[in-house]
């Protein structure tokens, strides 16, 4: 018998709900991270879903937003939207960490930098403070920071030395799984290498599996295995990510390697979608890409395409297939 993923997603769904229309932001995802090790690039324009993926893994929606009934979060066979309190926040800590989007802004500018790490190691553990500021240090240390250095508050450091902060703090509880949205999308070009490859390496020394949410296609290669590509709130196409790069199957993905763009533009959240009610709705009767796609066809048109496998490693959502 094979044993349980790490982390399993069923039919994960979520919605905004803004009075008299709502927004799917998610819908129906699926995936597993099948253990400690497993590293995953999630890709797409802005608003595709990114992040709010990202953060309902942690049970982080606030409304106006809502996971939907039906939806699951499992992590080693416990379903964690039914947890609370301790269980939750140690699950959030301990479990499942994540370094969210201008975390390197986050930091409270009249406290030193090692203070945050001391703080979240003595709410979690037993450690006394000089053992909680030892670990601290350490944990600075690690990536990069110099003892010297671990009292400076966040004014005295650059952009990527406090992104070097936030990563450490994400490390705090040694998790098994780190989330990375979109760390380093505010350096300049040397901050970013030098910021990816801490992650590479702490990531390998450590044996974390990683979610790494990126609007760049570009950096994915060496940084992690395999990638998702999301659009409008689905997953259109899975797979080892020379494959995704070398090899696009879905015309979403072709579409954002044969034009090596950004994703930072606006999404036009009223392609593909009806006003029905007074609500704000995807269309489900068809493809969401299909007023975008240039194989489109009638099929598209009527009927909304689900991720398949199509060879062994590879799941694309397309009539082409």
């Amino acid at each position: 018998m094979s044993s349980s993923p790490l982390l399993r997603i069923s039919d994960l769904s979520v919605r905004y709900g803004f009075h008299d229309y709502s927004i799917t932001a998610l819908d129906k995802v699926s995936l597993e991270i099948p253990s400690s090790g497993y590293t995953l690039g999630i890709v797409g324009e802005s608003g595709s879903g990114k992040t709010t993926f990202g953060m309902s893994i942690l049970d982080l929606i606030e409304p106006p937003g809502q996971i939907e009934k039906g939806s699951t979060i499992e992590y080693a066979g416990k379903n964690i939207l039914e947890l609370h309190g301790s269980e939750l926040r140690d699950y959030r800590w301990k479990q499942v960490s994540m370094v969210y989007q201008s975390a390197m802004n986050s930091l409270n500018p009249v406290k030193p930098v090692c203070h945050p790490i001391i703080e979240v190691i003595r709410q979690h553990t037993r450690a006394s403070k000089p053992e909680a500021t030892e670990s601290a240090v350490k944990l600075l240390n690690e990536v990069g920071i110099d003892t010297d250095r671990a009292f400076d508050y966040p004014h005295e450091f650059s952009g990527g030395m406090r992104q070097r902060v936030a990563i450490a703090l994400a490390l705090a509880l040694s998790p098994r799984i780190l989330i990375a949205d979109e760390p380093t999308s505010a350096l300049d070009v040397v901050v970013q290498r030098q910021i990816l490859r801490l992650l590479q390496r702490e990531v390998k020394a450590k044996g974390l599996a990683l979610l790494f949410i990126t609007h760049e296609l570009a950096i994915l290669p060496g940084l992690v295995e395999n990638v998702a590509v999301m659009h409008k709130g689905r997953i259109v196409e899975m797979g080892p990510v020379n494959k995704i790069l070398n090899e696009p199957l879905h015309p979403y993905t072709e579409m954002l390697l044969s034009t090596l763009m950004t994703m930072d533009s606006e999404p036009d959240i009223s392609a593909g979608a009806e006003v029905e009610e007074g609500n704000l709705v995807m269309e489900q009767s068809a493809c969401q890409y299909s007023n975008r796609c240039k194989y489109v066809f009638d099929r598209c048109r009527i009927e909304e395409p689900q991720l398949v496998q199509v060879e062994s490693g590879r799941w694309v959502a397309c009539h082409k297939y």
